[in-house]
């Protein structure tokens, strides 16, 4: 008889080896979301107000985000694998891979609400064999699928945090300048979670690279340098390439930059982009109060208080 067998270790969540983990996981579990959840019906009305060109590039950008979101929630889980620290890290990088999903959805249900007159397959045929993401994808997936525990969570935060923001972009801009409620309200949960999860992976990098070798960190920070222009110089090329309005155009380039510094910055190098901060300040302003996150120690505190009661409204979809 065969002595082969599954063994899986129950997850000890009393007994962690990074208390962060505790935290995270509790205030990833307070950002769960759903779509339906959000009446994205209510800012058609807007969308009709749109110009063609405005609705063109809108659609593009949330065709983008849809396949990457998607790729995301599939693959990230190989950031992790052979490399993780601890069964609570999986649980949260699960999360992660969840959210992506949702995010998904979101994309697909804002696209199918504001085009209801068209038939979107053709659309997403086009964005899963655009040159530009499948080239971009495939990099990604040569670090998802190597060895290197830094590099595979870098490039998390490299996607999650800066490619992400060549797209989002242009929502934030018809949040606060066209009055697209519900889609801020979308984009927020969106903001918020993938800011937790950038959070999370910077830390858990800083914790290997302190354990790591001079010479080996030196060569990953100047790997890192090298994906990071790499990066920027992609979303440039796709901001040119698909928006069609200068102005927003600007915005994503800066907000892009601006993002890549604070990639470089925290793995300890420093900014390398120059970008006109003026163009920034409404959005920065929102951005600021997305990615707050009290992640002081809340496992001792009493949340019973805090739970939402359910009722049968809740399952209206």
């Amino acid at each position: 008889m065969s002595n082969n067998y599954l063994y899986y270790k129950a997850i000890n969540w009393n007994v962690i080896e990074d208390e962060l983990d505790n935290v995270v996981w509790e205030r990833a579990t307070s950002l769960f979301w759903l779509d339906t959840r959000i009446p994205i019906e209510e800012d058609r009305e807007k969308w009709e107000k749109l110009s063609l060109q405005e609705r063109k590039q809108l659609n593009r950008l949330l065709l983008f985000l849809a396949n990457l979101s998607t790729y995301q929630s599939i693959e990230s889980v190989e950031v992790i694998r052979n490399s993780e620290r601890s069964q609570q890290e999986i649980a949260i990088l699960n999360n992660l891979q969840f959210t992506e999903m949702v995010n998904t959805k979101a994309y697909n249900r804002i696209l199918r609400v504001f085009n209801k007159e068209i038939d979107l397959q053709e659309e997403f045929d086009w964005i899963d064999t655009e040159p530009l993401v499948r080239e971009y994808l495939e990099k990604i997936d040569t670090i998802y699928q190597g060895t290197n525990p830094m590099k595979k969570r870098f490039m998390v935060v490299c996607v999650e945090g800066l490619l992400n923001y060549a797209y989002l972009s242009y929502l934030f801009e018809l949040w606060i300048e066209k009055g697209f409620v519900n889609l801020g309200s979308m984009l927020g949960m969106i903001v918020r979670n993938e800011s937790l999860h950038c959070y999370y992976l910077n830390h858990k990098i800083r914790l290997l690279l302190r354990e790591t070798k001079l010479e080996q960190v030196k060569e990953f920070k100047n790997w890192g340098v090298y994906i990071v222009d790499y990066f920027v110089e992609l979303a440039i090329r796709l901001i040119n390439d698909f928006y069609n309005l200068e102005n927003s155009k600007t915005v994503a380039i800066n907000l892009v930059k601006q993002e890549a510094n604070h990639i470089l910055t925290g793995i300890g190098l420093n900014k390398a982009y120059q970008i006109d901060e003026k163009k920034l300040v409404t959005i920065n302003r929102y951005l600021n109060e997305l990615r707050k996150h009290d992640l002081s120690n809340r496992s001792d505190k009493n949340t019973v208080n805090a739970e939402e009661s359910m009722n049968e409204s809740d399952y209206d979809f």
